[in-house]
């Protein structure tokens, strides 16, 4: 156990740091694009120093209790008194799949028409929820215990976020991105499921999709590192979770010295591979299709300190307001898409999470 100030801290405590989210709605803060219809209220950034950390090293199989002390006193007063179950009911879809895949259509004219390339289009479900948020985390994470998986309690607001997608990572100047573009279901079936990943490597269209999102985060990440240091290091891998397998891209850069991580969010923000290409007229199209503000959803929850940065895509997430869950998923949407395969891919991202809020 360590109690230091930060900038004598050795490892682990140097990967302790602000803990919080950027909404993906904080675009407005950085693109002339108006707000959608709000459906809830939730503030587009929030973070948090706490005084406790638990560092688990799985691969090293060590464990870490680190201790910060602060000027201020802690927020962290009492402790929330809630149920030890919880229940989820009048589950009503945000749009029917029919009217999912006519915005597909849409936005395939818009391709046709020149205006982009590719959009990543989302539904949304919301429902009432009564009881402990945190119990729904756990469950969650028990079916499906993706890597960039986090649990926020802000209160009115409650954060449960099963993602498999890394956004941004950084340490000192050296900064990665990890984008996923392809998706496919798994199969209880040792045949199909060994199909199922010869198709995913060998789609035209979802390594079309991977490529197009690279070649924009190459963009993104050129804007702040040094001249001739943005790579890729992975063009295409596919790696296999507990209900699907994904094909992700993998590109790294070196920080210019007169920015921050913050210019680097900032840079890149909100992440290509839940916008489309280009940016900023997909996610006016968005704004056009989609009936409701993400808020968290598609944006980021974040660690971070001076020298360190972790940060997740928040996809395969829930957000708990009052007394109300929405859950959303969606998919990148291009010129060869159908879009009654489209739609039963939201469906296939989305299977963890209806599995977890039914009792």
């Amino acid at each position: 156990m360590a109690t230091t100030e930060y900038h004598l801290a050795d490892y682990p405590a140097n990967l302790c740091g602000a803990i919080g989210y950027y909404a993906y709605d904080a675009l407005h803060q950085i693109e002339q694009i108006d707000f959608a219809n709000n459906n809830y209220e939730m503030p587009i950034y929030k973070a948090v120093f706490y005084n406790r950390y638990f560092i688990f090293d799985h691969q090293e199989k060590s464990a870490w209790q680190v201790d910060f002390s602060y000027q201020n006193p802690s927020l962290l007063n009492q402790r929330e008194a809630v149920a030890d179950y919880f229940a989820v009911t009048e589950v009503q879809p945000e749009c029917s799949a029919t009217i999912y895949q006519d915005k597909v259509e849409k936005i395939r004219d818009y391709i046709l028409a020149g205006d982009v390339y590719e959009v990543n289009l989302s539904q949304q479900i919301r429902a009432r929820f009564q009881g402990n948020a945190y119990r729904l985390f756990q469950k969650l994470y028990t079916i499906n215990a993706a890597p960039f998986s986090g649990y926020l309690n802000f209160g009115q607001h409650k954060i449960i976020c099963n993602s498999p997608e890394m956004f941004l990572q950084a340490e000192e100047n050296k900064v990665q991105t990890r984008p996923i573009k392809g998706t496919v279901a798994r199969s209880a079936d040792r045949q199909t499921d060994i199909a199922n990943r010869q198709w995913l490597l060998k789609s035209a269209k979802d390594q079309a999709e991977l490529y197009m999102i690279i070649d924009l985060l190459r963009n993104d990440l050129g804007k702040i590192c040094q001249y001739g240091s943005v790579q890729v290091e992975a063009a295409k891998r596919l790696e296999a979770y507990q209900n699907v397998y994904h094909l992700i891209g993998i590109i790294s850069g070196s920080l210019e010295s007169r920015y921050d991580y913050i210019d680097l969010i900032r840079a890149c923000f909100p992440g290509g591979s839940i916008t489309g290409c280009p940016k900023v007229r997909s996610m006016e199209i968005i704004r056009e299709l989609e009936s409701y503000n993400r808020h968290l959803y598609t944006g980021s929850i974040f660690l971070m300190n001076q020298k360190y940065l972790d940060s997740n895509i928040v996809i395969r997430s829930a957000i708990i307001t009052g007394d109300e869950i929405f859950l959303n998923s969606g998919g990148a949407i291009t010129i060869d898409s159908s879009a009654q395969a489209e739609y039963a891919e939201t469906e296939a991202k989305l299977a963890s999470l209806l599995q977890a809020i039914q009792n």
